[in-house]
């Protein structure tokens, strides 16, 4: 039997990563702003106008200027002459001078020679046209000044940066209908093997439901990728190598479950090598659990072999595949830090993934250890996130602070 030539889970990450850069992160689309959500930036964007591009005021109210209100009190109030009303989405006609006012709405165009807005609550009409002010106010309140929000030509997105609501925001106010983002990536995602059958099929002794295309997929589509295809293939070589084949032209990465070790039907490597171009990278890699996980591609196409037990499979895909994208679109990894409940060992030599559940205590955050038998599915239902023990490490000790990644 051909032994597995164990890879580092850093060293994996980092090929994988460098082939993500070079095959996937280079293509790029034009999308409608609306539809940027989640999406990560292909270039830096720089604003094509001032936000706001006119001075407007933040409270319906007289504009004036500021020093004609000083020492105005409900006493002695400060008598102007309303010299025009506007409406909203209507520019000022007049030029205020020395003891001229003009009403303004929220968000309402100020007339040249503005310093300051006062609320109407501290004014009242007397006369026709005239408005008293009965309380002084500072330069600057209650106005906005073109400019003050962004800068024509500001940076307001960073390449690699991903959108979220209030960048989608900040974009439409300034105009930018479209922007460029990296393309959403295909995928396919396959599961193997005799005993495993649809979710929808009554089974028998022996048998399991395909829990791994379901879990794959839904991690898949939460990373933005496309899952163009999804296969259930018993153990049947020529069958799976033809999928693969196909499914190497047209998406950017191939999951296969099972298949992986060195089992007689155990068939994912070699079908990956006969898909060439170059074939396996690695096979086996220095991980509790999920040691034998396939790395390889053929021509831009990631193909991954992953484990066939459900938390096996999802353990690497997330610790290998998911920060391999991450790290290489610049995303950051979400983590807290918090206090182990208990000791938690290692497994000699590889780096081990356990999986924890958060929950807060007199104001600190715990990390509890959830221990299963070898890979219950049940057990991750209750995971907030997973702690990673390096090889050279037997362990963490109780209420030693560890770094959680979510999941």
């Amino acid at each position: 039997m051909k032994l597995l030539t164990v890879e580092s889970v850093e060293q994996a990450v980092f090929r994988a990563r460098k082939f993500i850069e070079k095959h996937h992160k280079s293509k790029t689309e034009i999308i409608p702003i609306s539809s940027a959500y989640q999406r990560i930036c292909a270039e830096k964007i720089y604003s094509p106008e001032m936000l706001p591009n006119f001075n407007r005021s933040t409270v319906d109210g007289y504009a004036l200027k500021a020093n004609e209100t000083f020492g105005a009190s409900d006493s002695v109030p400060t008598l102007l002459q309303c010299i025009e009303r506007l409406e909203m989405g209507e520019a000022p006609t007049r030029t205020l001078s020395s003891g001229d006012c003009v009403y303004v709405p929220t968000g309402g165009m100020l007339p040249e020679g503005t310093t300051a807005v006062v609320m109407v609550e501290y004014c009242e009409a007397f006369g026709e046209d005239q408005i008293l002010i009965y309380r002084p106010i500072a330069h600057h309140e209650n106005v906005v000044f073109s400019g003050d929000d962004v800068q024509k030509e500001q940076l307001i997105v960073d390449k690699d940066e991903a959108f979220s609501h209030q960048t989608i925001g900040l974009c439409a106010g300034v105009g930018l209908a479209e922007v460029e983002v990296y393309s959403s990536l295909k995928a396919a995602v396959i599961s193997t093997g005799d005993e495993v059958f649809p979710i929808s099929t009554s089974i028998s002794e022996a048998q399991v439901h395909d829990v791994n295309s379901v879990i794959l997929t839904s991690i898949l589509q939460n990373m933005n990728f496309q899952v163009v295809e999804s296969h259930l293939i018993q153990d049947n070589e020529e069958l799976l190598f033809t999928t693969v084949n196909r499914l190497k032209d047209l998406v950017d990465t191939i999951l296969i479950s099972g298949g992986s070790s060195q089992g007689e039907k155990d068939y994912t490597a070699k079908i990956i090598d006969r898909c060439q171009n170059p074939g396996v990278w690695s096979h086996g890699l220095s991980i509790k659990p999920g040691k034998p996980t396939i790395l390889g591609s053929s021509g831009s196409c990631l193909i991954v072999g992953l484990p066939g037990h459900p938390v096996s499979a999802m353990t690497v895909f997330l610790r290998v595949i998911k920060t391999a994208y991450q790290q290489a679109y610049n995303q950051r990894t979400n983590t807290v830090f918090a206090r182990l409940d208990t000791n938690v060992m290692s497994s000699a030599g590889k780096e081990t993934i356990v999986y924890v559940q958060l929950k807060s205590e007199k104001n600190q955050i715990y990390a509890r250890v959830l221990y299963s038998k070898s890979g219950l599915i049940s057990t991750m239902k209750h995971a907030d996130g997973y702690i990673i023990i390096p090889g050279n490490l037997e362990g963490y000790q109780r209420e030693e602070v560890v770094e959680v990644t979510l999941i």
